[in-house]
């Protein structure tokens, strides 16, 4: 198809306020930047668009499609010049690629061995074919370049890349204004495919250019041109842009820019879309950026609407107690265990109520509630973070005894973890259609850390931090570990990569990125406290900062197992009145027994009678299960006829 968008004029001044210099190849490469950077924002205006020229003065600058013919005015300029020759020859003699093959052989002999004075012979240069052009049906000219030895050298790559290496006089190679070239392929002899062929001509053109250099193409028109150009970097920092502090919406979850893309100063915003991925992956080594990705997304979601939940170690909560207000009843994990496992179970059943409603309606899923069914369930959002720490399975150390209380708490916590893993696979695997988001993160995505490959398949957005990440780790983060991109090596030796890494998300492609970052340090602000700050105004909280807590007596509700914890819950005691001796040693000292017995502790169904008569009385006896309590007290009543 031809060409038919014009030439565009560009001032220069406002760009280059202190002059620009087109004989200056650094101006020259900062214009073509320019111009990809508006390429990128208005593709419909500049998308394949070039410098053609440069006013005398420097103050303009025009620019052309690359498709746009310039062939016959360089032509022109290189007959005058007598740096080319057309040679009136048979049609018969270019029928077909290996006619023509013999005849470039013969006349490019004949040119290098030519005594004519109008045909000139300069060091280091040679005569090549360029094109055949019809004139007849019995004629045609064959067109012929004085080339230096890099030119031939150049288009004799390019026309290997592009699979035409027996017949390179099929391109027609053209220097740029930029200092690069365009190639323009001829008729039907070749056809441009990306996917077949840009990997190749990729290497090509740094292997002629160098690194950083690159290419556009048209692959309609058969054109390539090739740009001269630095590798693409990042910022030391990267601070948030305008759109991450606006109002988000659910579609598009902003958390970092990808690496622009060559050619270009700025990369693309990257964004989850919780539509399309209501599952995301967090992996990533400590001090990698995990935390400050974790909390830009939090950030995204609550101030689109998002309600929080948080399951997380005890001790690394505090990475959350910036966001505690927006955190739902009951939607705090982070306290224990038994906390985590309670909050997971509650979210199951906040999405059993929404499969209800969710049915009623006759719809597929959440998002097609009417809007105001949806204000009355909103999304909520559920991160898990350190999952290693809470559900990973547990090894019970081998030859202890039943009664030991270390195998008995290490059976407990094995149970309650195993409960956590199986809550983290159901939810990934049943509540998306809900409204329902879940984030999951952890140092390693791996099996013993509780994120097994059935875990990993429901969650389709991945993100990976780390400048250096081994195969290992990445062939179980990533679903295409093999074509997925790596962090730059150049990117780590200037001093940029640190908060870089690998982002697989739906419906984008694999890319490098850097996550969004910002501190205060003149008022002594971190990015959480500016992160909290911007989401006040965003969407105020309906909590404080012991939102969502859990008491003791509500994790047995509802998880039934915390019951047999073997300290009871004594973590919690706060939660409730403080116990009298009366309770704890029931009158006859702190297990119940006078002092000369507990010399001879009592074992087997002795210690378990005792313990019956002390769960009748309602009081919890160390290391003896509530269950075991109560079928002996069970079948001592029936010994009695009771």
């Amino acid at each position: 198809m031809p060409e038919t968008r014009p030439k565009i004029k560009i001032g220069l001044s406002k760009m280059f306020p202190d002059g620009f210099d087109a004989h200056n190849p650094d101006d020259m490469m900062r214009l073509t930047r320019k111009i990809q950077e508006k390429a990128a924002r208005q593709p419909e205006k500049y998308e394949g668009y070039l410098i053609d020229s440069i006013s005398p003065d420097g103050q303009y600058a025009y620019i052309a499609p690359m498709a746009m013919s310039t062939d016959d005015k360089e032509m022109q300029k290189l007959l005058t010049e007598g740096m080319a020759h057309g040679d009136e020859i048979d049609a018969a003699d270019c029928m077909g690629e290996a006619r023509q093959k013999e005849t470039v052989a013969r006349i490019e002999l004949n040119y290098a061995n030519s005594t004519d004075p109008t045909v000139k012979h300069m060091p280091g240069m040679t005569w090549k074919v360029i094109d055949f052009i019809p004139r007849t049906s019995s004629k045609s000219v064959v067109l012929l370049q004085l080339m230096d030895d890099k030119t031939i050298s150049i288009r004799q790559q390019f026309a290997e890349a592009l699979g035409l290496q027996k017949y390179p006089w099929l391109i027609r190679l053209t220097p740029t204004a930029e200092g690069g070239w365009k190639i323009r392929i001829k008729g039907n002899a070749a056809t441009y495919r990306p996917s077949k062929h840009d990997m190749k001509i990729q290497e090509t053109v740094e292997i002629i250019g160098g690194e950083g250099w690159f290419f556009k193409a048209d692959a309609e028109n058969g054109v390539i041109t090739v740009y001269p150009g630095v590798p693409p970097t990042f910022p030391a920092v990267i601070n948030p842009p305008k759109e991450f502090w606006k109002k988000s919406d659910l579609r598009h979850a902003y958390f970092g820019m990808k690496l622009p893309d060559r050619g270009r100063e700025t990369g693309d915003l990257l964004y989850n879309d919780w539509k399309d991925a209501s599952g995301v992956l967090v992996a990533g080594a400590s001090n990698g950026g995990k935390s400050v990705v974790i909390n830009c997304l939090v950030y995204a979601a609550v101030s689109a609407g998002c309600q929080l939940a948080v399951c997380d170690d005890k001790y690394k909560s505090v990475d959350f107690k910036w966001c505690r207000p927006w955190v739902i009843d009951h939607g705090w994990g982070c306290d224990s265990m038994e906390s985590c496992a309670a909050t997971l179970q509650h979210i199951l059943d906040l999405s059993a109520v929404r499969a209800n409603v969710i049915n009623q309606y006759g719809k597929e899923n959440w998002w097609g509630l009417p809007e105001d069914v949806r204000k009355q369930y909103p999304p909520i959002l559920l991160v898990c973070d350190e999952i290693a720490q809470w559900a990973a399975p547990l090894t019970v150390p081998p030859g202890l005894s039943k009664d030991n209380p270390t195998r008995i708490k290490a059976e407990y916590e094995k149970g309650i973890r195993a409960m956590n893993y199986m809550a983290l696979l159901k939810i990934c695997q049943t509540v998306r259609f809900s409204g329902i988001f879940f984030m999951y993160a952890a140092q390693s995505a791996t099996s013993q850390n509780g994120l097994d490959p059935s875990v990993r398949t429901n969650l389709p957005s991945k993100i990976l931090l780390g400048d250096k990440v081994n195969d290992t780790v990445r062939g179980t983060v990533l679903n295409d570990a093999k074509n997925a991109p790596t962090v730059p090596s150049y990117l780590i030796e200037a001093g940029v990569s640190r908060g870089c890494g690998i982002a697989e998300l739906v419906g984008q492609e694999a890319c490098v990125y850097k996550g969004f970052y910002e501190d205060d340090h003149k008022h002594g602000k971190s990015w959480s406290d500016i992160l909290r700050e911007h989401m006040m105004d965003n969407n105020p909280p309906k909590g404080n900062d012991e939102a969502g807590h859990w008491s003791w007596n509500d994790i047995i509700v509802a998880v039934p197992a915390a019951a047999e914890k073997p300290d009871d819950g004594a973590m919690y005691e706060d939660d409730d009145h403080s116990p009298s001796r009366l309770e704890t040693e029931g009158g006859f000292g702190e297990d119940g027994r006078d002092v000369a017995d507990r010399d001879e502790p009592l074992k087997g169904a002795a210690a378990a009678a005792h313990a019956s008569k002390l769960y009748a009385a309602g009081i919890d006896v160390p290391h003896v299960s509530a269950v075991a309590a109560a079928r002996s007290l069970a079948k001592e009543s029936a010994q009695q006829g009771l």
